[in-house]
């Protein structure tokens, strides 16, 4: 597995193409949770971990279905077990009396475990500390939620009485229920906002800093920068070109004074290969938030 901060001369910034990085780093990055029903190196990995020799198999990216980070998380799995050859199906709902009481995110039978199969939630997540919660960028999803919802009801559908002769026709048996979920938890920089994090967070999950706006100019630290784009955001940025402090805080006033969405800033190190690679990531927010404007 990988740990955050990756150093800058890592294999993993040689990738060529930003779909193999997040096909990577989705696979072998810090996981968000570490307890018995999420665990950080899931036996499903165990192809992942020599990724140096089929990583080159994986071309362009595949067709989006939609600009969504976390449908993107789930296509990039799709992907990798396909390269595995593992038998899966997707998105497998539950009905009954005409109505859809759940859906399983992924069904896999792995060929590497004795034809072991998992029923996994997926789930590709990233919260800012905010005293005792974890808060979404945009106010309407939280740490403490995802995790009570995915242990006490989406890794319980394999139970469900309603479940059973459905899984039992597309010959699913004995599913072994595991959350598989990564993201990045930004820490505030603010020393007057404290953050305390759930038990069942991994103490080495990939970690940023959060910071409002108008302290910016108080918490950034020197260094070469890069603003990223949502679609960036999947794993560790490897850009071609930086912008230093000033002129990254110009453009945050500038952003600010017009839109209110969060600022994704990675302060970058240059590898050997002449690369600017990410070493920190912070998120900008206007100063309202969490509260709305």
């Amino acid at each position: 597995m990988f740990f955050s901060p990756l150093d800058p001369d890592h294999p993993y910034f040689a990738l060529p193409s930003q779909h193999q990085r997040d096909l990577i780093w989705s696979l072998l990055g810090p996981a968000l949770l570490d307890c018995p029903w999420s665990p950080t190196s899931p036996e499903l990995l165990s192809k992942a971990c020599e990724w140096q020799q089929w990583i080159a198999e994986i071309g362009c990216a595949p067709e989006y279905r939609s600009p969504r980070l976390g449908l993107m998380f789930e296509q990039i799995w799709h992907q990798y077990l396909e390269l595995c050859g593992n038998r899966w199906q997707a998105n497998l709902q539950i009905q009954q009396q005409k109505k859809t009481i759940g859906e399983f995110d992924l069904l896999v039978e792995s060929q590497a475990s004795a034809q072991q199969q998992w029923h996994l939630e997926l789930a590709l997540k990233f919260y800012l500390g905010f005293n005792q919660d974890w808060i979404g960028p945009n106010r309407r999803d939280y740490l403490a939620d995802k995790i009570r919802h995915t242990r006490d009801k989406q890794l319980q559908l394999s139970h469900n009485p309603a479940a059973h002769e459905l899984l039992k026709s597309h010959n699913w048996r004995s599913l072994q229920p595991q959350a598989l979920m990564r993201g990045c938890l930004f820490h505030p920089a603010d020393k007057d906002i404290s953050a305390t994090l759930p038990e069942d967070v991994n103490p080495q999950h990939w970690r940023g800093h959060w910071i409002h706006q108008s302290n910016a100019q108080h918490y950034l630290p020197q260094g070469d920068w890069y603003l990223l784009s949502k679609p960036q955001w999947i794993s560790p940025a490897r850009v071609d070109f930086s912008v230093d402090r000033d002129t990254l805080l110009r453009h945050k006033d500038t952003h600010f004074r017009h839109i209110e969405t969060a600022l994704c800033a990675v302060q970058l190190e240059k590898n050997k290969a002449g690369f600017w690679c990410e070493q920190q990531r912070w998120l900008i927010m206007p100063d309202h938030w969490p509260k709305p404007a």
